[in-house]
């Protein structure tokens, strides 16, 4: 879930090992695809690596004063939380509630509001508002910080629009899930994989919180803390935290309102959303040259789609194309990057500054396979281990002639 980009950035940095490269080095091919394991984040969208900015655009300077304090109490109170303590394991029945309360709060309930998201020493302030049709979400998010970015979410997918140099650009993303949408539709199935233990009540956004802890039974995943509204269960603060507890990725509300219509000027701009034919930059892959002979226990391929590239490098494939796979237990996600390997590699892993996204490449047959995401080295070595070519495939059938 987390793309780094930008020049304010931090850059990744490797293990010392020797063949290991920073995570999106242009030794993979791969520095214009998104990095972030769910295309949360895509290259050029929305990233916690860009720095907080001393100003939010289009305020006054009361207002800014105002939001900066906020933001800064929520840093101050939130990020900086000691450890739970006393933490009462729930039944599997109770955490499947748990857990689907607070994924059906964040999808059906109108809310709008600021928050922070941090990713070691950097910060970004984004804004949300979801007005929701029925059970479903359709939510915007936008960058108040860095260059203009928003994003349109619905239950069927979600665009990314761009605004830079006068400019403005659309995509189609993979993933609709954002803070606090963080848990799928059927986040009641999460209790087969993490357990569920109930914290102490905090105060975030001025609102009470119950601290939900969301951990892991095995070593294939990363757990999460969310602090969900006393009233209606909406996450208030979530951080990811690895196996000695962490912390990798922090979200959390400066401020919210929960309920109500939203603003005239945030409905009118979500009404004006429209995708150029000449936008798409995905589509659904017909054929596949790889398969996965076993994935991380809960697992399951929840995408595939071939993705075009700036920088064609050739191949098999059509010039400029490469395959892009994404893998979830429906909390945790790995991407699979699959291009032509022009010449023979040898495998790499990666890994940035904080630990966060892990990365390996490895030649699979004819492709060059990239295998990264938010998730333990376990979960990306399994992924790897488990490619191996189809002896069906077109493309391998025409390169044997």
């Amino acid at each position: 879930m987390a793309e780094q980009s930008e020049s304010r950035c931090q850059r990744p940095t490797c293990r010392p090992e020797t063949g290991r490269h920073p995570v999106g080095s242009t030794q993979h091919g791969l520095s214009s695809l998104p990095r972030g394991a769910s295309g949360l984040y895509p290259s050029r969208g929305f990233s916690p690596g860009n720095a907080l900015q001393q100003c939010l655009v289009g305020d006054s300077p009361m207002m800014l004063r105002r939001k900066f304090l906020s933001i800064a109490g929520a840093i101050a109170g939130i990020f900086l939380a000691p450890p739970l303590t006393a933490a009462e394991l729930l039944s599997p029945a109770d955490a499947a509630n748990w857990l689907q309360k607070i994924s059906d709060a964040s999808r059906r309930m109108a809310y709008e509001g600021v928050f922070v998201v941090q990713h070691g020493s950097a910060m970004q302030t984004l804004s949300v508002t979801n007005r929701p049709t029925g059970s479903t979400k359709d939510s915007h998010l936008s960058a108040l910080d860095g260059n203009q970015r928003e994003i349109r979410c619905t239950q069927s997918g979600s665009l990314l629009r761009v605004t830079e140099g006068g400019q403005v650009k659309t995509e189609k993303r993979l993933n609709n899930r954002h803070f606090p949408d963080l848990l799928p539709p059927n986040a009641a199935a999460l209790a087969n994989w993490y357990s569920v233990k109930l914290g102490e009540w905090a105060r975030i956004a001025g609102l009470e919180c119950r601290q939900v802890e969301i951990v892991p039974k095995d070593a294939y995943r990363w757990g999460y803390v969310i602090c969900a509204d006393k009233d209606s269960s909406l996450p208030l603060k979530a951080v990811m935290i690895n196996e000695a507890g962490t912390p990798l990725m922090q979200y959390a509300f400066a401020e919210i309102r929960i309920g109500g219509s939203p603003k005239a000027e945030t409905q009118t701009s979500l009404d004006t959303w429209r995708m150029p034919a000449q936008a798409a930059t995905t589509r659904p892959i017909g054929t596949e040259t790889i398969s996965v002979s076993h994935l991380p226990p809960g697992f399951s391929r929840v995408a595939a789609v071939r993705r075009t590239l700036p920088n064609p490098s050739g191949g098999l494939r059509k010039p400029g194309e490469v395959e892009h796979w994404v893998f979830s237990d429906g909390l945790t996600y790995i991407s699979l990057f699959l291009e032509p390997a022009t010449h023979p590699i040898s495998s790499v892993r990666g890994q940035s500054k904080q630990g966060m996204i892990n990365m390996v490449t490895r030649q699979v047959g004819p492709m060059q396979a990239t295998i990264l995401g938010d998730a333990p080295w376990a979960t990306i070595e399994a992924v790897a281990t488990g490619l191996e070519t189809r002896s069906d495939s077109p493309d391998l059938r025409g390169a044997a002639k």
